[in-house]
């Protein structure tokens, strides 16, 4: 009976010691199991920033160092939340990465894992890469601790961002050469063609011209010709500003000299269309700090651009004045005006061809290379109109100290 007794003691130890060693190969089992998702999570990738594990039952989340550096916070003394965290995140983002690690914790995404921008305590916007697993459950079988790693991939974004907008400017930069190219032919064609059929005229009937015809051939062949030199000038000036072969350079500019030069140009021109076209630069002699064709270029495009759209009678005052460090020269006259829509088409780059009093053609070419040329240097661009009223077009510049 004894020996039965002792058989039958042997024998539960026996299951005993069976059933620890089951459960033991099923720990070691989750373990590998645990082990083999964890390592999922280290694959390659540059810029590892750091570890981090989140506590859902305590709703804590803790992380290396380097997590906590770089979210400008003191590894030593600050300590997160889960709420705090998910505050960090971009408002933008916040949702989107709150349900990939929902669907990781319900079970319809075997891992967590997203992009998100985060705001640094200092305020800064950095972008993460996040990817992590849970790794412990509650007894009920409920997601307990999630690990994970991140990755700071700010660097790549920007990157990324700057190809983007990059492809975006090449794209429009392209459309307006496109559009330039399409209209400025069509233009000099015309421009050029006029003054071959008032020669062709000239030539073959030039015995029935009276003296009074002459001069008004003359000065259409005048007007013609300047207005083909200034298409030609502002095509090279277009061509140096997109290709960057353009070198200004910054030197003492005697302002007056130059809208006296300017003056000078366009005053035929003026006259023929009964324009009146003053000068006032006031009793200072003013010195402007910038470039010299740069600012020739910038007032005969403007002087240009008010004569065309000034009708008979009208007035243009080419101006000078100092604005405490700055020296403002302007082109200002009582023409059509323009519609805050066409100013916004301006400072946007878009061409616009619209007809001038006498109907004038243009291509708005030498307002775009006017804007691009100003904002080439520290200059600034004046540009003021009311329809009906006028425009005033100039550029205020660092004056001598």
């Amino acid at each position: 009976m004894e020996k039965y007794e002792n058989t039958k003691s042997l024998q539960k130890e026996l299951e005993r010691y069976k059933e620890e060693n089951r459960l033991l190969k099923e720990e070691q089992i989750e373990f590998k199991q645990q082990q083999m998702e964890e390592e999922k999570l280290e694959f390659p990738w540059a810029g590892n920033l750091g570890h981090w594990e989140m506590d859902l039952v305590n709703r804590k989340v803790m992380a290396n160092p380097l997590k906590i550096k770089a979210l400008e916070y003191n590894p030593k003394t600050d300590q997160f939340s889960i709420e705090d965290f998910v505050a960090m995140i971009h408002h933008e983002d916040r949702d989107r990465a709150y349900q990939d690690m929902k669907d990781h914790l319900i079970g319809k995404k075997p891992v967590y894992e997203t992009e998100y921008k985060i705001v640094t305590r200092t305020g800064k916007i950095k972008w993460f890469y996040d990817r992590g697993i849970i790794i412990k459950r509650t007894e009920d079988g409920s997601p307990h601790i999630v690990k994970g790693i991140v990755f700071d991939i700010t660097e790549q974004k920007l990157a990324e961002q700057r190809l983007i907008e990059s492809e975006k400017a090449l794209i429009k930069t392209n459309r307006i050469k496109d559009q330039m190219m399409r209209i400025m032919a069509h233009d000099l064609k015309n421009s050029i063609g006029n003054v071959v059929n008032i020669f062709e005229l000239m030539l073959q009937e030039s015995e029935f011209f009276d003296p009074e015809e002459e001069i008004e051939i003359k000065k259409e062949v005048f007007e013609a010709s300047q207005n083909s030199m200034t298409l030609l000038d502002n095509l090279l000036h277009w061509a140096h500003v997109q290709q960057g072969t353009m070198e200004l350079e910054k030197k003492e500019i005697a302002v007056a000299a130059v809208l006296k030069e300017i003056h000078e140009m366009f005053r035929t021109q003026a006259l023929q269309k009964e324009i009146e076209i003053s000068l006032d630069t006031g009793k200072e002699d003013f010195t402007a700090m910038g470039d010299l064709n740069m600012l020739r270029t910038v007032l005969r495009n403007f002087t240009n651009n008010a004569l065309k759209f000034t009708g008979k009678g009208g007035k243009i005052l080419l101006k000078a004045r100092k604005e405490q460090d700055e020296i403002a020269v302007t082109v200002i006259d009582n023409g059509t005006g323009m519609s805050e829509e066409m100013i916004k088409r301006i400072k946007r780059s878009e061409s616009q061809t619209n007809a001038g009093t006498e109907n004038e053609k243009g291509t708005g070419l030498g307002l775009l290379i006017s804007k691009d040329l100003i904002e080439q240097t520290d200059a600034k661009w004046i540009i003021e109109s009311t329809v009906g009223k006028g425009t005033t077009m100039g550029i205020r510049m660092h004056g001598k100290h």
